[in-house]
């Protein structure tokens, strides 16, 4: 009886993980049709190129503006030799081998549409007036992931390859970054990226705590709108760096406490934390880089689990982070 109780308990704890989150949305209106201007540009039939690039011209314009200016750095069609600069982006020898790389692995799109469709239905019913973006398909030269703009998001499918992709071996790019730059990511990242988008931060003391907690709600988003993703790929740790960081949780925080780095506002403190790495120096070398923001998740959880009021757009309003470290009890063991 007793082995029996104990199954009971963690069959509760995985199913009402995420009961908060775990919303019905399938009678929510929300259709994704994803344009894929890679395709459009790098159309193997040469005689399509002119067409193509008008229609991109005509009914695209405002994505394409973006993704010309900001990513590949050529300006938009009214820049002087704007064409001759984007001809010779396509026609380069190895973006054309990215391009076949990119229609190799998405060649059919069909379910990461599906996934970000779902995920939308679940924005919309949390934010019922903000508008749903047009969903774009792009290839950067490995420079941009996701881009947002008005009322549009691009994806660069280049930096979805696989993490045993040719093309980041070459380029130097660390295991620890390629290993997330899988299809699998696309969906949580896109998400990450119109949070970041929407949501900026805008808590008046810019200290670790503060950063931890603006992580954490952007980690709780990206949870709220893909509720079946694991927390291994929401974190973009691998499922041996969410149990570390599972079994070391209190260390962690006991660490930040004792040492008081919670209130630290050093460029140094907050990058060594929340910001890329191959793992957390101040903790050990079989951590993930990021413990900060992952602790930061943790925190945002207990305090809507605490607060069970609070919805997600109240929860996005409140920018006094100590306030929600208060009310969470937030205190591992």
């Amino acid at each position: 009886m007793k082995y029996l109780s104990f199954i009971v308990l963690i069959a509760l704890f995985f199913s009402c993980k995420r009961d908060k989150l775990d919303i019905n949305v399938s009678k929510v209106d929300v259709t994704v049709t994803t344009t894929r201007v890679d395709e459009l540009l790098f159309e193997k039939d040469p005689g399509t190129y002119s067409s193509n690039l008008e229609k991109i011209k005509t009914d695209h314009r405002g994505f394409f503006d973006l993704y010309s200016n900001y990513v590949l750095k050529i300006g938009t069609f009214e820049t002087p030799g704007f064409e001759t600069y984007l001809k010779s982006f396509i026609s380069d020898s190895v973006i054309s081998r990215v391009a076949d790389s990119v229609h190799f692995v998405f060649n059919d799109f069909r379910k990461t549409e599906k996934q970000i469709a779902e995920g939308f239905k679940h924005y919309k019913t949390y934010f019922p007036y903000r508008p749903i973006p047009k969903v774009y398909t792009f290839i950067s030269g490995f420079n941009q992931s996701i881009i947002t703009g008005d009322s549009v998001v691009g994806i660069g499918l280049d930096k979805y390859l696989g993490a045993d992709c040719v093309f980041y071996n070459y380029l130097g790019i660390p295991q620890y970054k390629s290993a997330t730059m899988t299809p699998q990511k696309i969906v949580p990242d896109l998400f990450y990226a119109l949070f970041i988008t929407e949501f900026p931060y805008r808590d008046s003391i810019d200290n670790l705590l503060s950063n931890m907690i603006y992580q954490g709600k952007a980690l709780y988003f990206v949870e709220a709108m893909c509720p079946s993703l694991p927390d291994s790929v929401i974190a973009g740790y691998s499922p041996k760096q969410i149990k570390w960081c599972k079994q070391n949780e209190a260390s962690m925080w006991t660490f930040l406490v004792e040492q008081k780095q919670l209130y630290d506002i050093e460029r140094l403190t907050l990058q060594r934390y929340t910001g890329d790495a191959p793992f957390t120096n101040t903790f050990s070398n079989e951590s993930p880089g990021k413990t900060g923001n992952w602790i930061g998740w943790r925190i945002i959880q207990s305090f809507m689990k605490k607060n069970p009021e609070v919805t997600l757009p109240q929860l996005l309003e409140i920018t006094n982070a100590q306030d929600i470290l208060s009310r969470s009890g937030y205190f591992p063991e």
